[in-house]
């Protein structure tokens, strides 16, 4: 059966480029270029990896160019691995660390991570009734507790936030770092600001969520700060094999800046057609405010778990793949869909009709048949992948 995959956090890289590095699995190789004086000095060197340290070098370079940072490392190996590698660097037990949370779109395992790591962890108010920050009541809370670091680690929302207000009226001694994971691909093309421009330290991301890469993690910096030091200290002591092949395949998707860029609006654009077509069809949406930046992330509110569990089912069903899940900001149990992987399958303003009309019969239909299937598998084989 063939699927499409319409949820916002898994994505395909958009390359076919599987096989193309197959020969690097398993290597120890640096991501630093090391002279014969510099390995005779290190507790161990690996021989014959020269070619290939200096080629991650070269990546690395093109990312810094397009991020336009001056520090970057692509050693994490993912999400979650990020954050706990960069917080063993990043501060001291007993520090108190400021995060999103999971009533604003945070991730549910960065209180977990934090507090096992022995930080004191706060959380940023949120605004309910705007789904977003409530920066006035945050900078109270900044303003009494003093974190020593500022983390916006949001994996959930249906608008880009401009933190700028928040970051720059905050301690000067308080770090700040920025998770780009939904959104790398918009900051990239310059559809979404830059989280340097909104003041932030470090920005870290995935690769394989937004961006349509490799299961990878980075992190980078505009310019040198004792934060890109305590982050790049932890990355280095503690982070072995770097993958590579993952590295390498990077390096071909970010090289392809037309085709980000394309993606990058095509991404947004379905989401704003779908949402807005699903909610014609009386499909419970959330619909975004057109006056604020929305994100590629689309809400379906259900009034009842076992209907927000149902329709998820008969889309599976058919092979429309979402994610069920309790939604922010107390809306409770709903869909959670996405137009990150599915622009790359090949949704976009031709079919994007025909899709909600298939996503609005599957959601009136009591019990998914045959014909329910074979109109959405016949469907899902028309579509072309981006290119």
């Amino acid at each position: 059966m063939k699927q499409l995959i319409l949820n916002p956090v898994e994505n395909l890289p958009a390359l076919v480029v599987s096989n193309k590095y197959k020969h690097l699995h398993g290597l120890y190789v640096s991501d630093k270029t090391k002279t014969d004086e510099v390995v005779k000095e290190s507790i161990i060197g690996f021989s014959g990896r020269e070619k290939e340290n200096l080629e991650i070098k070269n990546i690395y370079n093109e990312w810094k160019e397009v991020l336009n940072v001056e520090f970057f490392s692509m050693r994490l190996l993912s999400g979650l691995h990020a954050h706990t590698t960069l917080f063993m660097g990043l501060g001291d037990i007993g520090d108190t660390v400021m995060i999103l949370p999971v009533e604003a779109g945070g991730h549910f395992s960065t209180n977990k991570i934090l507090t096992r790591l022995g930080y004191n962890v706060i959380e940023a108010i949120p605004d309910f009734l705007n789904y977003s920050v409530d920066f006035e009541q945050t900078y109270k809370l900044i303003k009494n507790k003093k974190p020593s670091f500022i983390f916006i680690d949001r994996s959930e929302g249906i608008y880009y936030e401009d933190f700028s207000q928040l970051i720059n009226t905050a301690n000067a001694d308080c770090g700040t770092m920025f998770d780009a994971s939904q959104y790398l691909t918009n900051i990239i093309a310059n559809d979404f600001k830059s989280p340097f421009d909104m003041g932030f330290d470090l920005m870290m991301s995935t690769l394989h969520k937004n961006f349509p890469g490799p299961q990878k993690a980075m992190v980078c910096s505009k310019s040198h700060n004792k934060y890109w030091d305590k982050a790049i200290y932890a990355v280095n002591n503690y982070v072995s094999n770097i993958h590579v092949e993952q590295i390498y395949m990077a390096g071909d998707i970010i090289s392809k800046q037309a085709f980000l860029k394309k993606y990058s609006r095509q991404m947004l654009a379905n989401s704003i057609i779908l949402e807005k077509e699903l909610f014609k069809l009386g499909i419970p949406v959330i619909l975004k405010d057109t006056k604020r930046i929305p994100t590629h992330h689309i809400w379906i509110n259900f009034d009842d778990k076992d209907k927000a569990f149902d329709f998820y089912k008969k889309m599976e069903r058919c092979g429309l793949l979402v994610n069920y899940r309790k939604l922010p900001y107390n809306l409770g149990y709903g869909i959670r869909m996405g137009t990150s992987a599915a622009s790359i399958q090949g949704i976009n303003e031709s079919n994007i009709n025909e899709l909600a009309s298939i996503i609005n019969t599957i959601y009136i239909t009591k019990e998914i048949g045959k014909k329910e299937i074979n109109n959405t598998q016949d469907f899902l084989t028309s579509l072309n992948p981006l290119s």
